[in-house]
């Protein structure tokens, strides 16, 4: 197996009442007939469009299938059971194409067996359409199948359907129908930059995106995600506008790790964007405000972050990976806070040692309970404000504005959409201005 990317880590997946995951582990945890799915919560995009899985545990009836299905795709249905979904089953090689019957297909499988499942963006058949293919230790079963893209892309799901039944999750990688492709060296490859991606075609040099959506004004947003966030070192990137396409509806801008793939950026929360067709800034809402001018073939759109020179909060941020441990600053003690304690009481030599302490103890606790309201001030502050920067836009290397923003907890890492048909970029990391 090429070289792969495991993408379960936190909320990266969903189970059904019937499966759960433990680390790379997907079991059956029902009982009788009933169905447990685990589905990965990335679609499958051209730098990662193929997944595969080893069976540990046949269980009762090796009832184990294979495949993917749109985001919705119910979690107690078996792949391919459901519209919108395929599947391929190891317990009777049969192939399940969004009914409940199936045809034969292949092989079966048991245990110590890899199943694969990919999804072929490369090959045209069709507009809005892809081929959807399967393997077996390796090895491609039967021919690619011509499948409708849904909206949201196709989301690699996991099957169980009998007692004892597990399998491990091996991992992500690019693979071709019919061909391996040999590791890729990622410290060279342009492909290796983009993380996420959804409704767009990778060209050339993987740094020239085509739309391959449908443009349903709005629900079919064709959306790439570099995989490193903006930093000191990395501040500035741009995207030429290759073609417009029928409506010009491209857009550049900053996520969250876990953005909606099928949202421009600055529509939902933890991101921003400025939009090609109207010139206008989106941030963290659907709704946009006059910015700058519009944008067509011909034109650069670039993105930067500028970092508050003493605001170490924001580095501490960008320097920590996605999680939902809260921030907050520790409290320092005054060298004084031990004076305020000991000052105001009454002392006496031959009073009774147990009043003094009664008193100690009660000024003790009252300046306590100042300190906790002031640090619960400071956490409520900086859990509603965050890490503030500058976020600014540009069009062929001229500044047109900036907004404040909000760093997300993991940082922001550079998007580029695009809305309608024939619409094509080209994305460039390393500018010589910005």
């Amino acid at each position: 197996m090429d070289v792969a990317v495991k993408l379960h880590t936190k909320q990266r997946y969903c189970t059904g009442r019937n499966s759960e995951v433990d680390g790379d582990i997907f079991k059956f945890k029902g009982e009788g007939d009933a169905v447990g799915v685990v589905k990965i919560l990335e679609p499958t995009s051209p730098m990662l469009n193929y997944y595969e899985y080893e069976i540990i545990d046949r269980g009762e009836k090796c009832a184990i299938g294979i495949g993917v299905g749109e985001q919705t795709y119910p979690l107690d249905r078996m792949p391919g059971w459901n519209a919108h979904g395929i599947g391929y089953h190891a317990d009777d090689g049969r192939l399940f194409n969004q009914d409940g019957f199936g045809k034969p297909f292949g092989p079966t499988s048991d245990v110590g067996d890899r199943m694969g499942c990919g999804v072929d963006f490369e090959t045209d058949v069709g507009y809005g359409y892809v081929n959807v293919f399967f393997t077996r230790n390796g090895q491609q079963v039967g021919e690619p199948i011509k499948m409708k893209r849904p909206l949201r892309g196709l989301y690699p799901i996991v099957g169980l359907h009998s007692a004892g039944e597990k399998v491990r999750y091996l991992g992500h990688s690019r693979r071709l129908p019919y061909t391996v492709i040999p590791p890729m060296d990622l410290d060279t490859s342009p492909w290796s930059v983009w993380l996420r991606s959804n409704g767009v075609k990778f060209l050339e040099d993987g740094l020239t995106l085509e739309y391959c959506g449908e443009g349903l004004e709005g629900q079919d947003v064709g959306i790439a995600q570099a995989n490193c966030r903006l930093d000191w070192t990395n501040h500035y990137f741009e995207m030429e506008i290759l073609s417009a396409g029928k409506e010009g509806w491209l857009a550049i801008g900053l996520a969250k790790s876990t953005y909606p793939l099928h949202r421009h950026p600055g529509w939902e929360k933890g991101s921003v964007g400025y939009h090609a067709d109207n010139g206008q800034l989106y941030k963290e809402v659907g709704k946009g405000m006059p910015f700058g001018p519009t944008c067509t073939e011909g034109d650069r759109m670039g993105c930067g972050i500028q970092f508050p020179a003493t605001d170490d909060t924001v580095l501490s941020n960008f320097s920590e990976s996605d999680s939902d441990i809260e921030r907050t600053a520790e409290f320092e003690y005054e060298e004084d806070d031990q004076e305020g304690v000991w000052s105001g009481l009454d002392s006496d030599d031959s009073g009774d040692d147990r009043d003094f302490l009664k008193q100690l103890h009660v000024k003790y606790r009252a300046l306590m309970k100042q300190k906790s309201q002031v640090k619960g001030e400071k956490r409520t502050k900086t859990k509603e404000t965050g890490c503030v920067c500058t976020v600014y836009f540009t069009k062929n290397g001229e500044r047109v504005g900036s907004v404040e923003c909000s760093v997300p907890r993991g940082g922001f890492y550079p998007v580029v959409a695009m809305l309608s048909g024939g619409e094509k970029i080209r994305v460039n990391f390393e500018p010589l201005t910005g």
